[in-house]
């Protein structure tokens, strides 16, 4: 029987057999450092413009930080 390689579930079975699945999750402390790192890094520009080249108005909308609210999911 061959592999076919647009199959998951025949990946998913080879992960399981070599015992490498139950590494993956990380220790709890580890998990909610890395996110407050990511958090962090979400409201810092990736680079920095020089005011000529780019619109105020465009500037301000992007530096804008939308939080998510799962009660008004539309």
């Amino acid at each position: 029987m061959s592999v076919d390689p647009t199959d998951p579930e025949s990946f998913e079975d080879a992960y399981e057999e070599n015992g490498e699945g139950a590494g993956f999750e990380a220790p709890e402390a580890d998990a909610a450092e890395q996110q407050t790192e990511l958090l962090q890094q979400r409201t810092e520009p990736i680079t920095d413009r020089g005011s000529d080249e780019v619109n105020p108005a465009d500037a301000a909308e992007q530096d804008r930080v939308v939080e998510v609210n799962e009660d008004e999911y539309r």
